[in-house]
């Protein structure tokens, strides 16, 4: 079984609001063909972005069984102001458990929040939850940028641990940020899309492990994305670091917790080191579908030089384990 944790839901409820607006992010409509307007990128609404069915024909042909599916993140509709995003959001979120219901087993779901205001984003998370019985909900990575952020945050992650949600941080700016990207003065590709987005990842996995969030809401789970950005890479030389110049303080590679790791859209040497470094029970499987619609995440998968066994716990039994953990939780919340 392969088990597919990172994967993202365009729907026609999102389209409809998108379509409504003028600025960005929005949908545009070109001879009949429908454009996805986002911060950084032009894209059109064809393939898997649109179709269920195409999308349950490309997870058979890839061997996946179940997907992981979220509100669209990195796109900006989360983060508009309160009077546009919560109707927008509370719209997509039914939308979601919709599809879900539709296709038992096939599907689950984290719900997308109003993050423009803590209040209402806490009680959309109790009504993903309660009402709509999705897992939990996508926050954009950028709100853990500091310890500061995460304490902004905390009516949200008071309301997400009273429902024992299941919490993914994606790349995404805050609601009080400028949607426009950074700009760079050339390789805007690769400093943008690989180097800028992973070290931000890599900023938020440093800020949750630091902070008191999982101490203090015990019954979230938590996954972050991409495998931790950098973090596999550079968390020896954060222990040396610790070591030589503050060694009474903890060292990271000891704060993960039980936070789990996807590795959408990376290869098969980044898999074999983050298993090295976190083990294969923290490691899921993950495509970033239908953003990457190749076969990269299932031949990394088949490809690492790993055990059967870890290759096992990264195509399903994490994701399965931690699932399980975050049912349990949410029935004792």
């Amino acid at each position: 079984m392969i088990f597919d944790t990172h994967a993202h839901f365009y729907g026609e409820t999102l389209f409809r609001h998108m379509a409504a607006r003028d600025a960005v992010p929005r949908v545009e409509v070109v001879d009949g063909r429908r454009f996805m307007v986002t911060p950084t990128s032009r894209f059109e609404l064809q393939g898997g972005f649109v179709s269920l069915d195409e999308r349950l024909a490309w997870m058979d042909s890839q061997g996946i069984d179940r997907q992981l599916f979220t509100f669209p993140g990195a796109l900006g509709p989360d983060v508009l102001p309160i009077a546009e995003s919560l109707a927008l959001v509370r719209d997509v979120n039914d939308e979601l458990a919709a599809t879900c219901q539709a296709h038992p087993g096939r599907f689950a779901a984290l719900a997308g929040l109003p993050l423009a205001d803590v209040g209402q984003s806490a009680v959309e998370m109790e009504r993903a939850l309660r009402g709509l019985g999705l897992a939990g909900a996508i926050i954009p990575s950028n709100y853990f940028h500091s310890l500061a952020g995460i304490t902004a945050l905390y009516p949200v992650l008071e309301a997400a641990d009273a429902v024992g949600a299941h919490l993914m941080l994606h790349p995404g700016q805050r609601d009080d940020e400028s949607l426009a990207p950074k700009p760079w003065p050339d390789l805007t590709m690769h400093r943008a899309s690989t180097i800028d987005l992973h070290a931000g990842i890599t900023h938020a996995l440093v800020s949750l492990i630091h902070s008191d969030a999982m101490r203090r809401f015990p019954h979230i789970t938590w996954q972050v994305v991409n495998l931790g950005g950098t973090f596999p890479f550079v968390v020896e030389r954060m222990d040396h670091i610790v070591a030589t110049r503050d060694p009474s303080a903890p060292k990271p590679s000891e704060l993960l917790g039980d936070i789990v790791f996807d590795c959408a859209s990376l290869g098969p040497r980044a898999l074999e080191m983050a298993v090295g470094v976190f083990g294969a029970d923290r490691v899921m499987f993950g495509t970033d579908y239908p953003i990457f619609t190749s076969d990269v995440s299932t031949r990394a998968l088949a490809e690492a030089r790993i055990s059967e066994a870890d290759r096992a716990m990264v195509a399903s039994g994490t994701a399965l384990a931690t699932l399980a953990r975050n049912a349990a939780r949410r029935a004792g919340a």
